[in-house]
């Protein structure tokens, strides 16, 4: 009996040290220089996220050339239409377009 009230005590005094601790941490990270660079860190993580999300979202996207960061932030690069290949797809849309089309009944 008197182990596990030993036990208990000391689990308590444990997770008291860990409160103080995580209360200590999040006042040291809201406050003064620690706290803007905190906040600068998590700002830009979030904005770069958000920039790499946007890119790479659509399916396919036409970029300038290879060198724009448009192209160079794709994850998947054959999805990107370079303006070379822009006048390609429209010939390639206009025949299919003017093909007869078969509807099936």
């Amino acid at each position: 009996m008197k182990k596990s009230q030993a036990w208990i005590k000391l689990r308590q005094e444990g997770f008291e040290q860990i409160k103080g601790f995580l209360f200590w941490f999040g006042g040291w990270v809201g406050s003064g220089r620690s706290g803007m660079v905190t906040y600068s860190i998590t700002i830009s993580a979030v904005a770069l996220g958000s920039v790499m999300i946007g890119i790479n979202t659509p399916n396919t996207i036409p970029c300038p050339d290879k060198k724009s960061y448009c192209y160079q932030l794709r994850i998947d690069k054959k999805q990107v239409i370079l303006p070379e290949q822009a006048k390609q797809l429209l010939i390639e849309y206009e025949r299919s377009k003017n093909k007869p089309h078969r509807h099936r009944h």
